[in-house]
């Protein structure tokens, strides 16, 4: 047995105890910022704890996003078509994480 299962268990509660005090965080401050503008909103994620904080936010959640997506296909999908999901699942999560990464870092950092 590869006790796979538990460590995706533990890694997937771990992640929502990690994640609920950052979506607490990116709630209250998307609130503040819908009557902002760009310059200030872009002034904001130029802080760097701000910066930080939101990228954290993208890589657990899209890693959360992951596991429990996986969860499902395993549990629901017994053909070929299984492997091929858990692939584009990995993908997807990938795809997020550089999407945020690359976002953040142009409106905080580049221009």
């Amino acid at each position: 047995m590869s006790k796979k299962g538990t460590s995706s268990f533990i890694l997937q509660r771990a992640s929502a105890v990690v994640l609920a005090p950052l979506s607490i965080w990116f709630l209250f401050e998307l609130v503040s910022a819908l009557t902002a503008d760009y310059a200030s909103a872009r002034a904001w994620l130029s802080a760097p704890w701000n910066a930080a904080l939101l990228g954290g936010f993208f890589i657990i959640g899209a890693l959360h996003m992951r596991i429990g997506l996986a969860e499902i296909i395993v549990d629901y999908i017994h053909s070929w078509l299984k492997d091929v999901l858990l692939f584009i699942n990995w993908l997807a999560a990938l795809g997020l994480i550089a999407a945020a990464a690359g976002s953040i870092y142009t409106l905080s950092f580049a221009g």
